[in-house]
């Protein structure tokens, strides 16, 4: 029904938002990847949406980029998987990564997302392994790398005395910087950035 949305952003957090469209405001759900990426408030701003009707109500999900609103459709796709584990499942990790590791057939690393459990990341690799295979470049196909970069990030974040969830999350800022400005990922720039976030 609805493909985007776009108009001034009233109010946010981490996992909704209201758009004020012509005088009528406009409630999203969006993951914290989304969340991350969105300008001020009284700013302009255009988020892809997924409309998901139930019986007693009309559910409207927004995305910062069409990538993560495909990915969010593909996760829908999978028995067992409702939008509000989607939507977690995107506010732990990158639509690139996620696919990556679907793609490599990674179980371990899916595991480690919020909300996935062993039995649910096999059934992502199973359902959705070869189709994002046929339509993904190859060029985007990561190795496990960077899955041992996060690792060694994540332990040294841990051995400097950072809490756990904090640590994960102050990684995933920084890939997210990472990727959005095309550097280098080294062990050495991720906890430099992961630092930086923390210090804030």
């Amino acid at each position: 029904m609805f493909n985007y949305i776009s108009g001034k952003l009233i109010s946010k957090n981490p996992t909704s938002i209201v758009i004020d469209v012509g005088g009528i405001g406009y409630q999203l759900n969006i993951s914290l990847n989304t969340f991350q990426k969105l300008p001020e408030l009284e700013s302009y701003v255009k988020v892809f949406t997924i409309l998901i009707p139930r019986e007693d109500s009309i559910q409207l999900f927004g995305f910062y980029d069409e990538d993560e609103k495909f990915m969010f459709d593909q996760l829908l796709s999978i028995s067992g998987i409702g939008p509000k584990l989607a939507q977690s499942i995107l506010s732990g990790i990158s639509p690139d990564e996620l696919r990556d590791f679907i793609i490599q057939g990674n179980s371990i690393a899916l595991t480690h997302i919020p909300g996935v459990g062993k039995k649910t990341a096999e059934r992502m690799i199973v359902e959705l392994k070869d189709r994002l295979t046929k339509i993904s470049p190859p060029e985007k196909v990561i190795s496990k790398d960077i899955e041992d970069i996060r690792v060694q990030a994540y332990q040294a974040l841990i051995t400097l005395g950072y809490q756990k969830q904090i640590a994960e999350k102050a990684i995933r800022i920084a890939l997210n910087e990472i990727n959005s400005n095309n550097e280098e990922l080294t062990i050495e720039n991720l906890i430099k950035k992961s630092l930086k976030e923390l210090n804030k």
